[in-house]
């Protein structure tokens, strides 16, 4: 019998390609129009093109994320822009990066090589920084904000870089985010080495980076339904909505999976060992200009200051890093933490993020913002748990035989990233082979 995969987003679709690798049978179920979870395409009619629900990056770290598109016969070096680790700010007050120096010197290669750190104060924090990237021995109580003060993070240097930085790897304010998970994050990336920390943008989309090929693979096992129900076969295995297979893997949202899982018997004291989570939403301005901006710069960093409208904090450039010549008229402006601005006038918010980028542009000395000919909010509501401490995250077994989870939320070690997510789908698809 086949083998029941159930979402298809990027941990469900990297479960499927592992298990038609071995050459086993998979059906996989998908409730949403297009697959990828909550990293798909949408058609944006206000744009007339095609965008990625919200911008993701992927970094050099993300090894399992790499091979998967290899076995699948996608070059990373074809469809991503890679380039070392060189953060700036647009208003040109920040920039952090390496100098091509070997491990473990190159620690020693950012302070060297990075500007606006508030002086020697802010180097020897960083340096203390370095030191402390060993996430086991955090408190799993402190937060983001706990962790740096207890390192003499200058005031500015949090507001700066650290913020930003947690925001976009947790989606979680750093008085409230847990420092052990933003500690893992640092320590495999900025922490392993220039080559680790490469920063990878999609050129084509985050479909065409590897979920086409996937998609492809499993032609008409893909199926569209949002399942119903699941329970175990009468005769060993499952059935998922009356359909026998001899294994489950949920990879679905948290609050999906609870809903599936509870008529199983046994389930409420399983479902009680974890935390159902809170989510937090992230925004994302898309412009579509006259012209390509030119800005040399595929990303940048924004100062947010959501009481003047300033709300953006990483601009894409897409002149910078698309090859199709409709997509390089892109800017994308990311809004972590996005909650904050519900209830808000989206044309006033845009006009806000616009005069945002155009006075800190200036201030960098980047070329003018060209033209604004359309623009376009796209809000994902649910983007990400919150990764706050004391958060209980299950992990790939369950107590019912030849069913197992998986999906970013599920304990990867890592907060709610891609990697994490691929990471968990094929670990899950190897628990089913093992049984």
């Amino acid at each position: 019998m086949s083998i029941a995969v159930v979402g298809a987003g990027w941990a469900g679709l990297a479960a499927a390609v592992r298990l038609r690798r071995a050459d086993r049978a998979v059906r996989v179920y998908e409730a949403a129009a297009a697959p990828g979870g909550r990293a798909r395409w949408i058609d944006h009619p206000g744009l007339g093109l095609r965008i990625d629900n919200g911008q993701h990056i992927l970094l050099g770290a993300y090894s399992a994320t790499l091979a998967l598109m290899r076995s699948l016969d996608v070059d990373p070096a074809r469809v991503l822009l890679a380039g070392d680790l060189d953060l700036r700010s647009a208003d040109g007050g920040l920039r952090l990066r390496f100098w091509p120096l070997p491990a473990p010197l190159h620690r020693l290669g950012v302070l060297l090589g990075s500007r606006g750190l508030d002086g020697g104060r802010g180097r020897r924090h960083l340096a203390r920084v370095f030191d402390a990237l060993e996430p086991q021995r955090v408190d799993p109580c402190a937060t983001v904000a706990d962790w740096l003060a207890g390192l003499g993070c200058p005031p500015d240097l949090m507001t700066r870089l650290w913020e930003p930085l947690c925001v976009a790897a947790l989606n979680t304010p750093a008085r409230a985010a847990q420092a052990r998970l933003f500690v893992r994050v640092l320590a495999d990336s900025l922490g392993a080495g220039p080559a680790a920390s490469r920063i990878l943008i999609p050129r084509d989309g985050l479909h065409a980076l590897w979920p086409a090929r996937a998609c492809a693979l499993l032609g008409e096992g893909l199926r569209r339904q949002r399942v119903r129900a699941i329970a175990p076969g009468p005769a060993g295995g499952w059935r998922v909505d009356g359909e026998p297979h001899a294994g489950v893997i949920l990879a679905v949202p948290a609050a999906e999976a609870r809903r599936l899982l509870a008529p199983l018997p046994g389930a409420a004291d399983f479902l009680d060992g974890w935390t159902e989570p809170a989510h937090s939403a992230i925004g994302t301005l898309t412009l579509r200009l006259a012209r390509p901006w030119d800005s040399g710069r595929p990303m940048l960093l924004l100062r947010d200051e959501p009481a003047c409208d300033a709300w953006g904090q990483w601009l894409f450039d897409r002149s910078a890093s698309a090859r199709a010549h409709a997509e390089r008229r892109l800017v994308h402006v990311v809004i972590g933490t996005a909650d904050r601005y519900a209830g808000r006038d989206p044309a006033r918010l845009a006009a806000g993020v616009i005069a945002q980028i155009r006075a800190q542009a200036a201030a960098g000395s980047l070329p003018p913002l060209p033209q604004i000919e359309a623009h376009a909010l796209v809000t994902e509501r649910r983007a990400t748990f919150d990764a706050v401490p004391g958060l209980r995250r299950p992990g790939m077994a369950t107590p019912w035989p030849g069913l197992l989870l998986a999906g970013d939320w599920t304990d990867t070690g890592y907060p709610a990233v891609l990697e994490g997510a691929v990471r968990s789908g094929l670990a899950a698809a190897d628990g089913i082979l093992a049984a």
